[in-house]
């Protein structure tokens, strides 16, 4: 759209080379005419450089004016277009739908199959727990059963090994006892032996009667039982005085005691022993020594008074050296030794 006044400046430029009679500046001298030709020429320029700016701003408006339309009146599309395109839109949107389905409908059979296989797991996991523990038991019954087996052979084993000890033992008596019996002939041979040769040299050299063998014999048996009595003797004394002394509160309540309370005690603790029958033809014996007093004591007439007088005190007797020394262990008695037959000795009289 052009303005009024845009085409009323063209109408005017266009009648330039119209009629000098109807022109206004024919009618001006020539100073004057140039004046108003510059001026009519530089309107001109004016009016032409103002038409194409008004041209420049009449297509961006229609260019404004026709994307607004495409804009506002699009969905007016004519009616070839409106259903070709809800075709289209229905289409994909049910592409997009079933696709939907197919996916939930694998999703859910997805999640079946894993509550399937977790159950068959779960399943398979209780039969293995369940023979776990029924091999667990069976190894403890086997592990029981094998110790109770264990245990019976042992004691089979420990039988046998009894079993052969006691025969090994047996073995070992028996030729003990062949061993003995063999000895003990060989011994009645050497008395025999020895009979003949002692009467041999009692014939010989004219012996009494008394010095016989049984006579020897009987008492060599009489020295034997006396040493062995004396032997036991000391050796119960001993053992009383190794108790007594392990006892302090004996130890002090015998310190307190006299010397005559002491000999009642120890003749208290002091064993009974029965006499050893002797033969008929056997010396007498002497009496043994009470405990804690020498031989030469005892060889000694019998105190006069009732009860003895403490040691150390003005009325007793002195002590002796013997006394002092002796002592009830067993490595203070000298035993004496079995007198053989070459000692001269053995065939004195008694």
């Amino acid at each position: 759209m052009e303005s009024p006044q845009v085409d009323d400046d063209i109408c005017i430029l266009k009648h330039e080379t119209a009629c000098v009679a109807e022109s206004p500046v024919a009618m001006c001298s020539g100073d004057e005419s140039v004046a108003s030709h510059f001026a009519l020429v530089t309107a001109y320029e004016d009016i032409k450089k103002r038409l194409r700016d008004t041209e420049k701003e009449n297509t961006v408006l229609r260019k404004r004016v026709k994307q607004l339309e495409d804009k506002l009146f699009r969905p007016e599309a004519p009616p070839s277009e409106g259903p070709q395109y809800m075709n289209k839109a229905f289409s994909a949107y049910r592409g997009i739908y079933m696709e939907n389905q197919d996916l939930q409908a694998e999703l859910n059979k997805l999640k079946k199959e894993r509550a399937e296989s977790e159950k068959i797991l779960t399943e398979q996991l209780q039969t293995k727990e369940l023979e776990v523990l029924q091999l667990r038991s069976e190894m403890e019954t086997s592990q029981v059963m094998k110790s109770l087996n264990e245990t019976q052979d042992y004691w089979h084993v420990n039988r046998e090994g009894s079993e052969v000890q006691i025969h090994t033992l047996q073995d070992e008596v028996q030729r003990l006892r062949l061993e003995n019996s063999h000895l003990h002939t060989l011994c009645t041979r050497r008395q025999d032996v020895s009979e003949s040769s002692v009467k041999n040299d009692e014939i010989q050299k004219g012996a009494p009667p008394y010095c016989s063998r049984p006579a020897v014999m009987s008492v060599y048996e009489d020295v034997r039982s006396e040493v062995f009595r004396l032997h036991t003797l000391v050796r119960n004394q001993s053992e009383l005085m190794k108790k007594l002394r392990n006892r302090p509160v004996l130890k002090r309540a015998s310190s307190a005691l006299p010397v005559q309370c002491l000999d009642d005690v120890e003749k208290n603790h002091s064993p009974v022993r029965a006499p050893i029958p002797r033969p008929p033809s056997a010396p007498p014996l002497h009496v043994a020594p009470p405990p804690g007093t020498s031989y030469a004591e005892n060889w000694k007439e019998a105190w006069p008074l009732n009860r003895p007088s403490p040691l150390g005190s003005p009325a007793g007797p002195p002590v002796p050296p013997q006394h002092a020394a002796s002592s009830l262990d067993d490595g203070s008695w000298s035993i004496p030794a079995h007198p053989s037959p070459d000692h001269p000795l053995f065939w004195q009289p008694y």
